[in-house]
């Protein structure tokens, strides 16, 4: 960031401090709640909606995702939710909820005959909603004394090139209309953004810098997509794996094994999802879709979006939850035991995600401490060479903001007719076809229609060339990329190289590699036992066998399995001798052989047979040899006391 444009105040938080509502300075003098300002609370998860929703301030929390309102509405009854569901009368539905709103604020601020009620105002609004709440505020001379909150306010840019003029705006009439404004998000607009968008630049920036000890690395498995492979193919594999083995993830915890049986999955889009579902025969009851209210009508039959537990202290959800790019900045996921898998695909622009703001979005999202797969994520990847130089990009750039400028010039200086004409013909001009040569827009200012340069598209086309290029054109570029945004790495540089090199590595030279890494750094065991992405069997046999004997076997995982499943057996063998062989008694080797196998057989040990001799191997004895009835010498086994 140009600090000289949008100065950084650093908050350092509190030591041992996980959320924000545990430092009283926040709302008590340090941030400026009577003006405009930007507070980046760099992590997700750390409770900066709850603490305007818990403090004694009127409040108007504003977000792009309906989603988050609705949750947020569930666990603070009290606060207003303005929102209106798709209905065939709209209209009547907004003047109504609007009234309900004027019955909530006489409420706190009217004369009832059983006086007011004294919590302060809270109303959770969308975005595309928002000039309704306002207008009801204003005529209610009440607009200043709310702090209007725009949460997870880098969606707007993010959403700029497919909602047109929504965004832009919402936020012209917002800065133009309101005086307290706190644009609070944990992966802000990037900085060198901020100077391009009027309402945003110069404005007091505040960041929350957390003690590091509180904070988690993200354990992630990074797969490239091979030629052929797509997001749907690769999730029929992780649902056909899951039906085989009842989860779909593993790893130790405290001396445990545990289980992911629940698996959050983000796509790009809801065409994905419905054929997922189709391919797999998946069931409603097996589903939970996040996306947008207006691809709803894209779900197969019987399928409907939304639906997520909001119980953290009792979380059930169903086995799969499919998340679109479009729905999840926000949401709490509460699951003890779900596993998070991405997709990360050059598809089409308004689709592709944006590792700088949605991946540190994505992570955040398991908001359970007793989920120990909260930190852990596959992440799928699919890169394409960005096909415009830099050069090239810059100079359309820099025509489309010749011709914007040539366009808004004549429109001011043109006279009323014409500038309703220009106006029109924006207003009919098709969707595709916008911010192709120019970035002007239709512009709402003192509630008339006018036309205007809209800045989050520009800055949202810029951003995404620069995701293109620098990211998603080259997969090491992409990988130290997503490494860089999760931030706050605090595992050992040498088991963030072996993780790396594991799930790269070919499977032939993955046990050698991981036995290596054990007999090199003990020390590090309990983190690697914590990787959900290393097989439990690399545990068990270096556990179980030591790293002499897998050197031994050549570190060939055939071997080292028979040898691991051999030793194990030996004491259930062993226990079973003890209670088939007396000791004192003399066996024929033909008994001691026959008995063996039955104790083989009766332990699952299929294909294992047995011999007279390895009786030695369980129990003490001592060949005799004896004659028999017919003077030939036969040797016997006798048991021993032990």
């Amino acid at each position: 960031m140009n600090n000289d444009i949008n100065k950084i105040t650093h908050i350092d938080m509190p030591k041992g401090c996980r959320y924000m509502s545990d430092d009283d300075r926040l709302l008590n003098g340090m941030l400026p709640l009577d003006g405009k300002f930007i507070l980046n609370k760099t992590v997700t998860g750390c409770g900066g909606t709850s603490l305007f929703l818990n403090s004694d301030l009127q409040i108007v929390i504003i977000s792009p995702r309906i989603q988050v309102l609705k949750e947020k509405h569930s666990q603070y009854p009290e606060t207003f939710l303005f929102h209106i569901p798709l209905c065939n009368n709209r209209g009547n539905a907004i003047q109504e909820k609007m009234s309900d709103l004027n019955t909530y604020l006489s409420y706190h601020h009217g004369n009832f005959p059983f006086g007011q009620q004294s919590s302060p105002a809270k109303i959770l609004v969308t975005l595309d909603s928002s000039d309704k709440v306002l207008s009801v505020l204003e005529s209610w001379g009440m607009t200043d004394a709310f702090l209007f909150v725009v949460d997870e306010f880098q969606c707007l840019m993010g959403d700029a090139t497919f909602k047109g003029s929504t965004d832009m705006n919402f936020l012209v009439s917002l800065d133009n209309r309101v005086g307290r404004i706190c644009y609070l998000s944990a992966t802000p607009i990037p900085d060198i953004f901020l100077d391009h968008i009027p309402q945003l630049s110069g404005i007091p920036y505040y960041k929350l810098e957390w003690d590091p000890d509180v904070i988690e690395e993200p354990t992630l498995k990074e797969v490239m997509m091979k030629k052929g492979e797509s997001a749907e193919k690769l999730c029929n594999r992780l649902i056909q794996r899951y039906r085989e083995n009842g989860y779909f993830e593993r790893k130790v915890v405290q001396g445990n094994i545990v289980c992911s049986r629940e698996a959050c999955i983000f796509l790009n889009e809801v065409r994905s999802i419905r054929n997922i579902i189709r391919q797999n025969n998946l069931k409603p009851e097996e589903v939970t879709i996040l996306c947008s209210e207006s691809k709803a009508s894209d779900l197969p039959k019987g399928y409907t979006t939304g639906g997520l537990c909001i119980d953290r202290n009792n979380p059930r959800n169903k086995p799969f939850t499919f998340c679109t790019k479009a729905s999840f900045e926000g949401v709490d996921f509460y699951s003890d035991n779900a596993s998070t898998y991405i997709f990360i695909n050059a598809g089409r622009e308004c689709q592709t995600l944006d590792i700088m703001l949605d991946i540190p979005q994505i992570l955040g999202r398991q908001r359970l401490d007793i989920n120990p797969f909260r930190h852990d994520a596959t992440i799928y990847y699919k890169t394409r060479p960005e096909i415009m130089s830099e050069e090239e990009f810059r100079q359309k750039q820099e025509a489309m903001n010749r011709k914007s400028d040539n366009i808004l010039n004549t429109f001011n200086n043109a006279p009323e007719d014409t500038k309703n004409l220009l106006v029109e013909l924006y207003r009919d001009k098709a969707l595709e076809n916008r911010f192709v040569d120019d970035y002007i827009d239709l512009i709402q200012k003192n509630g008339y229609t006018t036309i205007g340069f809209n800045y989050l598209v520009m800055v949202a086309k810029w951003n995404q060339w620069y995701q293109r290029n620098y990211y998603y054109s080259n997969s090491c570029q992409l990988l130290t990329s997503i490494q860089s945004v999760v931030g706050m790495r605090q595992k050992p540089e040498e088991v963030k190289q072996f993780e790396q090199w594991y799930y790269k590595a070919p499977d032939k030279d993955r046990l050698l590699g991981y036995a290596d890494f054990r007999n090199r750094y003990p020390q590090y065991y309990p983190l690697i036992l914590q990787n959900p992405f290393i097989d439990l069997k690399y545990h068990d046999w270096y556990d179980k066998l030591g790293y002499r004997t897998l050197y031994s076997l050549d570190f060939h995982e055939a071997d080292a399995e028979r040898t691991y499943d051999n030793q194990c057996a030996q004491e259930p063998i062993r226990e079973a001798c003890r209670q088939e062989f007396v000791p004192g008694m003399l066996y024929s080797k033909q008994e001691v052989k026959a008995k063996l196998q039955k104790i083989y057989d009766n332990l699952g040990l299929s294909g294992k047979t047995a011999k007279a001799t390895e009786l030695k191997l369980y129990l003490p004895v001592m060949e005799k040899q004896r004659t028999n009835d017919r003077g030939r010498k036969v040797y016997f086994i006798k048991i021993l006391e032990a």
